[in-house]
């Protein structure tokens, strides 16, 4: 086993299980009225459109999961509302060796779990540990790549115990990596980090997070009412946690909620608080006063598969992926289909995610675009494609989610497609998310419309995904110029100006080859309720996080 293939990923965050939504019953509704207005309970409606998949930090996929599990569990640091990194377990930022290799992090002595036991540096080894035991087979365990030995246990030729991470005592946590990474603080607030109380996991055994009878918590809430599947579920406070007056809501009524519709209707109903907003109702809406938006760091991309069933695609040549980018105006699908505040986008590192460390530069403003709209020059490379192939006609199958504003954006994709280059037809599959994450991962799929969420603030978090040995590289993609630059730019950690140009190279060879071709970076837009305040909405990592509302 190579290492590379659990590079980091940056798109764990998109694989999000979406299922048809339910509406909350009357009795929710009931209970939120009372709660108002004898002001005795704080109780607060609010939906998200994935299910959770796992409450296993250890396992967990999906950002489904990686939301709930935030809201009750937390790691040794957080994020704070403008994404600073801030202590969390610890009780400060870590003590960084001069050669960037030690991480001594000193744990605050008030953080208990729900059941009263401390939560301490053996949470952590004991949690990490398990994450990089190959019999485990966690699916994020390139989280942890940077640590010493990850790459050696993963591959069988050393055993988890002797990973970088040990307990010096009780409340002190000592971390050793392979190589200087400078970002390494921000991976350590991923979830996959999250402490585990060995004592308890290994009691509940099999049982161990499969429902919220079986989970222990020292975040801000607990899991209540949820069995794997559920639509419905409620986060109640814990008052076990040690900065519990952070917030005043008792409990959080979670429903998964799919349509648009059903949620703004939901939300005139006072079954829900926040009801997520798309397509025509984020325009509809935008003059509301209840109306709320901001850039997200999600990146909706269009996915060339170059490999399948083991044999070379279309997308193996370059002339027809770079006839695909060529072809689509991304400014019509950011402006006139979704115009909800989302921006078109010609490179792979979003906006305001992540600057310059020496000038403060945004990558995406320094980087600059480097795909674009060009219908003569897409015509003409597709050409030259078909003809390099031996090949007259095309027909393709552009797969994704069923997700309200992906039904204009394929019939647009679509019509652009089939409009700007002759004999090519183009056939739409709409399903669920769980089935395109199933696509994805087995690479059945010619086009495939999704998106990417980033694990850990830098530009790395998206560009490791296309490595050639990367563990989810969704098109198969393979270029060695390309793997020389991401392997050049970690030797360079200490370096942060020279690395930060040599990512920028990287992202270049990237979209110049077309190997991906991102089309939006979308806004996060929503009806919320004018008496909450401190609903907060990440850039990296689990995007929402309820731990400090408070209700008025």
């Amino acid at each position: 086993m190579n290492w590379k293939k659990f590079a980091g990923i940056g798109v764990i965050l998109g694989l999000l299980i979406g299922l048809t939504a339910c509406a909350a019953g009357a009795d929710t509704k009931k209970e939120n009225v009372q709660a108002d207005s004898d002001n005795q309970e704080k109780i607060i409606n609010m939906m998200e459109i994935n299910e959770i998949s796992s409450m296993d930090s250890g396992n967990a996929l999906d950002g489904g999961s990686f939301i709930a599990i935030t809201q009750v569990i937390e790691g040794l640091y957080n994020l704070d509302d403008e994404d600073n990194i801030i202590p969390g377990v610890a009780e400060k930022l870590p003590e960084i060796s001069e050669d960037g290799l030690t991480y001594t992090v000193s744990l605050r002595k008030n953080a208990t779990w729900s059941n009263g036991d401390p939560v301490t540096a053996h949470d952590f080894v004991y949690a990490w540990r398990r994450v990089v035991t190959p019999s485990f087979g966690s699916p994020s365990s390139f989280l942890l790549a940077d640590i010493k030995n990850t790459s050696k246990i993963l591959e069988g030729k050393a055993e988890p115990e002797t990973l970088g991470v040990e307990a010096k005592d009780d409340y002190t946590l000592l971390v050793t990596l392979e190589h200087p990474v400078a970002y390494f603080t921000s991976v350590m607030t991923f979830p996959t980090l999250f402490p585990q109380n060995q004592k308890y996991v290994e009691k509940q055994g099999e049982n161990y997070a499969l429902d919220s009878d079986h989970l222990i918590y020292n975040g801000p809430y607990r899991l209540a009412e949820w069995k794997h599947g559920n639509q419905k579920w409620v986060y109640e406070k814990n008052d076990h946690y040690w900065n519990k007056e952070q917030s005043n809501v008792k409990a959080v009524n979670i429903q998964v909620v799919k349509d648009t519709n059903l949620a703004v209707n939901l939300f005139k109903d006072g079954q829900l608080d926040r009801a997520v907003l798309s397509g025509e109702y984020a325009k509809q809406y935008k003059k509301d006063k209840n109306y709320t938006t901001q850039l997200d760091s999600w990146v909706h991309t269009l996915e060339l598969n170059q490999k399948k069933e083991d044999k070379a695609t279309i997308f193996a040549n370059k002339s027809i992926r770079q006839a695909i980018g060529l072809a689509i105006d991304r400014e019509h699908i950011a402006n006139t289909l979704l115009d909800n505040d989302s921006r078109a986008i010609y490179g792979l590192i979003p906006s305001e995610f992540v600057k310059n460390p020496e000038s403060n530069e945004d990558f995406r403003k320094e980087s600059g675009d480097i795909q674009s709209f060009d219908v003569e020059k897409a015509k003409t490379l597709w050409q030259k494609g078909l003809k390099e192939l031996g090949e007259k006609t095309a027909t393709l199958q552009l797969s994704a989610s069923d997700q309200d504003e992906n039904k204009a954006i394929t019939e647009y994709l679509q019509y652009t497609l089939q409009e700007n280059l002759p004999d090519l037809t183009v056939e739409i599959s709409l399903v669920p998310e769980k089935n395109l994450l199933d696509k994805k991962q087995s690479h059945d799929f010619d086009l495939m419309l999704t998106r990417q969420g980033p694990d850990f603030q830098d530009p790395t978090t998206y560009l490791n995904t296309y490595q050639t040995e990367a563990f989810n590289n969704p098109s198969v993609y393979s270029n060695e110029t390309y793997d020389k630059l991401l392997a050049q730019a970690q030797t360079e950690s200490n370096q942060l100006e020279t690395r930060w140009q040599t990512l920028i190279k990287a992202e270049h060879t990237l979209l110049e080859d077309a190997a991906v071709i991102p089309i939006y970076q979308s806004a996060n837009t929503a009806l919320l309720r004018d008496n909450i305040t401190g609903m907060i909405h990440h850039l990296f990592g689990p995007p929402n996080f309820y731990g400090k509302i408070m209700l008025k």
